[in-house]
Order: C-alpha cells, then sequence, then structure tokens
C-alpha cells in the first residue's frame, strides 16, 4: 500500500503532540535526579535486653472433697416431686453447713404403678464429716428409696487453685524485682525496667503420698467408695518469661 506524504500543516502538528506527550516523564525524570533523596531512619529508643526465665510451684491445698450422693426411689405415678422435696430435706440435715444440689435425675422404667427414678446430689463437704456420710445415707434408706455415697473427690476448687497462683505470682513479682535491683546495682550507667512478663500456668493432678493412704483406707474400711476423680492435692507451676531493658538513649546522656 503506497502511504501518502503528510502535508507541512499535519507534519507539525505531530511534532507538538509528541512533544506534549514526552515533557511530564522528562520534567519526572529530571525531578528524580535534582530531588534529595529521604533517609530511612530508626524510630523509638533502642534497648539493652536482659531475658529471664523464672518459674515458682507449690500445692494446692484442700480440706475439703465433693461428695456426689445417689438416691434410687421408687414412687407411686406422679408422686416424684414430693419425693424430691423429702430427699432434699433429708440431705440438708447431713452436713451442717453443706449446701446439696440435684446435679442429675432420670428415670429409669416404671413397674406396677410405680415409677423408679435415679437421683444424684453433690456437695462440697468438710474432710471431718466424711466418715458419717454412708451412715447417714444408709439411715435415711427405707421402702422404696436406697441412698448411697457414690463418688468422693478431692479435687481442689477453682478459688483454691486461684489463691495459690496469686501466691505464686507474688513471689514471681519480688524475684523481678530482685533482678532488677542486681542489674542497676552491676551495670550503674543503666536504669534497667521491665519490658515484658508473660506468665503461663502449669501443673495438674498430683497424688500425695498421706492422700494416698487416706483414700485407701476409706475404700479399704467400707467407709466410703475410692474416689472416682482425684484423691488428692493438684500440684501448681507458675513460669515467667521476663524481658527487662535499660534505654540506649539514658546510657549515652549519663556519659
Amino acid at each position: 500500500m503506497t502511504r501518502l506524504p503528510m502535508s507541512p500543516p499535519a507534519l507539525a502538528f505531530a511534532a507538538l503532540a509528541l512533544a506534549l506527550a514526552t515533557a511530564p516523564l522528562s520534567a519526572a525524570r529530571a525531578d528524580e535526579h535534582t530531588r534529595p533523596k529521604a533517609e530511612i531512619t530508626r524510630s523509638g529508643v533502642a534497648d539493652d535486653e536482659v531475658t529471664l526465665a523464672l518459674s515458682e510451684e507449690a500445692w494446692v491445698e484442700t480440706s475439703t472433697a465433693t461428695v456426689r450422693l445417689a438416691a434410687d426411689l421408687a414412687v407411686e405415678s406422679g408422686s416424684f416431686g414430693a419425693a424430691r422435696a423429702r430427699l432434699e430435706a433429708d440431705l440438708a440435715g447431713f452436713v451442717e453447713g453443706a449446701v446439696w444440689r440435684i446435679v442429675d435425675f432420670r428415670q429409669r422404667g416404671e413397674d406396677s404403678g410405680f415409677e423408679r427414678w435415679r437421683v444424684v446430689a453433690e456437695a462440697r463437704v468438710a474432710e471431718a464429716a466424711l466418715a458419717d456420710l454412708p451412715e447417714k445415707a444408709k439411715a435415711a434408706s427405707g421402702p422404696g428409696r436406697a441412698l448411697s455415697v457414690a463418688e468422693v473427690d478431692y479435687t481442689p476448687t477453682r478459688l483454691e487453685r486461684e489463691a495459690t497462683l496469686a501466691t505464686l505470682r507474688a513471689a514471681l513479682y519480688a524475684r523481678v524485682a530482685a533482678e532488677i535491683a542486681a542489674l542497676n546495682a552491676a551495670f550503674p550507667d543503666r536504669s534497667f525496667r521491665v519490658r515484658l512478663i508473660h506468665l503461663q500456668p502449669e501443673g495438674g493432678p498430683v497424688m500425695r503420698p498421706q492422700m494416698m493412704m487416706r483414700s485407701e483406707a476409706m475404700a479399704s474400711d467400707g467407709a466410703a467408695p475410692k474416689a472416682a476423680g482425684l484423691a488428692g492435692a493438684e500440684k501448681a507451676i507458675l513460669t515467667a518469661s521476663v524481658v527487662l531493658a535499660a534505654s540506649v538513649e539514658q546510657r549515652e546522656k549519663s556519659e
């Protein structure tokens, strides 16, 4: 195909358009070379750091146990409510200060107009009162109902665990304060502080020898069934990852 030559006005227009298109790019490149480059500087204060791993442990002591008492009831149809109320009244007199709560009840069948129910009540009972519970349950049994101690669990309560952990935290904080004092004495041109403390609880159920003996004795003499749960105390371990820091700026100013 034959291309016709452009007229002088057309050539002039094309040259102007090309100049306008390349002008911003040339200006940007020129500006990139002429303007000063921004320097990247560190923000904040650099620290001298000391990392520690500390731990404390203690026994979570308890003098009470969670007791579950089972009642097998045979009641006339429709009279379970009255039988349950009577059972709760009897349980209230078993141990002074103990609060019994029904934690499970279910119908186990029906026979000749009688409903058979299994009721389980739970309370936190002082250790000194445990020996009398089997006899009291037997005395409260009778026609149509049989009571028995189903479970004794010496697991510490949540409040007892939290109280022990609070003691361990206080001990760890005291050790951290002692470490800071020792660092500042060894490096008088520093001023160390706590930058980070990460606490991690550990531990769990551990059978203590004296509680093992107590549990075995209760099981052997028939006073109560051996604990289905933990028959002992728990060991609590609290570990702290600690970062102590001293500002570099503070050191340079002191010099």
